[in-house]
């Protein structure tokens, strides 16, 4: 993983401007080049860029063209699980007002990214979701919280009688159920 930085502090414009044109001059060198950029904003040194990369690039040709292109210091580090979870830690921060309009993170080059709601995640959970979002038409995120806590109750009901993940008493789907047979608790 790369952090880019300056050794003065510049405006938040001219920073973004001088990552593209480092990131052209990276591009041109290696054309097949793809990664993740992350801009942090730090309290004292101002703008910087975390950046993960597809290829190993010598560290002495990156500080060659990053002088070109008007940056600064540069650290590099292999990344492993834990520069991953450094990373994450960036993404993961609450947005600065300097940065509205702007994507804190974003990927180049030809990667083949995943967007969030492209993954599809297999779990107790997750199958009874799928069998609610079907029932009941959902569509978005309006009203998660009460999709959540229905999927929740659902999961514990299941595990309490005995159902078939994503389906109701006797092995029916959740649309042949009435909503007493889901909802109502015996007692």
């Amino acid at each position: 993983m790369w952090t880019f930085t300056f050794s003065d502090v510049l405006e938040i414009k001219e920073t973004r401007k001088l990552w593209n044109h480092l990131l052209t001059l990276l591009k041109r060198e290696w054309p097949d080049l793809c990664g993740l950029r992350v801009f942090e904003l730090h309290e004292t040194h101002g703008l910087h860029v975390h950046l993960v990369t597809n290829r190993y690039i010598r560290v002495e040709l990156a500080r060659k063209l990053a002088k070109k292109a008007g940056w600064g210091r540069i650290h590099v580090m292999r990344i492993n699980a834990e520069g991953a979870k450094y990373l994450a830690k960036y993404l993961s921060k609450e947005r600065e007002t300097c940065f509205k309009r702007w994507r804190l993170w974003a990927g180049f080059g030809k990667w083949d990214w995943s967007r969030v709601k492209d993954i599809d995640l297999e779990s107790p959970k997750g199958t009874i979701w799928k069998a609610c979002a079907k029932t009941y038409q959902w569509q978005g995120n309006r009203g998660f919280r009460d999709k959540r806590a229905l999927v929740d109750f659902l999961y514990h009901r299941t595990i309490e009688e005995g159902w078939q993940l994503g389906l109701g008493p006797n092995g029916r789907e959740y649309h042949q159920c009435r909503p007493s047979e889901l909802l109502d608790r015996k007692r």
